[in-house]
């Protein structure tokens, strides 16, 4: 208000100096001081504007430089042997085993063989009154090295048997195995001996069955040539009989390695 005041008074002043200097011949009109109004009030809040698009993408930013590689570390070192542990206590003792069954007889060492019977790979195995009394199972072994695979094994087995018929048991089977098999090249090697009259103990040699035979298709090496007593082929219709071999007597074994036929 003040203001408005000071700026009237300095027009007032202006005007008295124009006047004196007017033209006579040109009417003035006097000037009015007019007072501002106040300032008006603020105006309201304006609508929120419309969002604004999306800035273009920034340039990319520069790679960074690999770090460097660490160093290796240091090896550990090895741990120190450990002590050795002390002994362990003794222990108990044992319990005996059972005892064995009795063994066959041992095999009677023959004479050194002539330089023919080298050539022709002949090989004896004898036993003296070995007096087995088994009704089943192995009675004599002789173990040779057959030199080669195409050869056969020519064997003869000399000694006494014997068969007694009890009751309806009245049948035994001698045979010759290779390595506990029997022959099947080409058939078994084998003998039985049949009892028809209770309680006949006759002992026969063994050449009276021809037990005799030549197999083939043994590979080289060790042969054990066995002799065993069994059943006969049919137990169910000839049940076993009471067996003997080699009583008081001396058995043998021959065996020869001969070219097929």
């Amino acid at each position: 208000m003040m203001q408005t005041i000071l700026v009237c008074f300095n027009l007032l002043l202006l005007c008295a100096c124009l006047g004196a200097n007017a033209v006579p011949d040109i009417p003035t009109q006097p000037l009015q001081c007019v007072e501002r109004p106040a300032p008006g009030r603020d105006g309201r809040d304006g609508l929120p504007g419309a969002a604004g698009t999306d800035g273009r993408d920034g340039l990319p930013g520069a790679a960074g430089t690999g770090g460097r590689d660490g160093l290796p570390g240091a090896a550990g070192t090895d741990g120190r042997d450990g002590l050795p542990g002390r002994d362990g206590e003794k222990g108990l003792p044992g319990n005996m085993g059972a005892t064995g069954e009795k063994g066959n007889a041992g095999v009677r060492a023959a004479p050194a063989e002539c330089p023919a019977c080298a050539a022709r790979k002949i090989h004896q195995c004898t036993w003296d009154n070995a007096g087995d009394e088994k009704d089943s199972g192995l009675v004599h072994q002789c173990s040779i090295t057959k030199l080669r695979d195409d050869t056969g094994l020519h064997v003869r087995w000399i000694g006494s048997i014997r068969n007694i018929r009890t009751g309806a048991k009245l049948c035994s089977r001698w045979h010759i195995a290779f390595n506990g098999n029997e022959c099947g090249n080409p058939a078994r090697i084998d003998a039985q001996l049949y009892s028809s009259l209770e309680g006949l103990n006759i002992h026969r040699p063994s050449i009276r069955t021809y037990l005799e035979g030549i197999c083939y298709g043994l590979s080289t090496g060790i042969v054990n040539v066995q002799l065993y007593v069994g059943d006969c082929r049919n137990p169910a219709q000839h049940p076993h009989g009471d067996s003997y071999t080699s009583w008081d007597s001396v058995s043998r074994m021959i065996i020869e390695e001969i070219p097929l036929a």
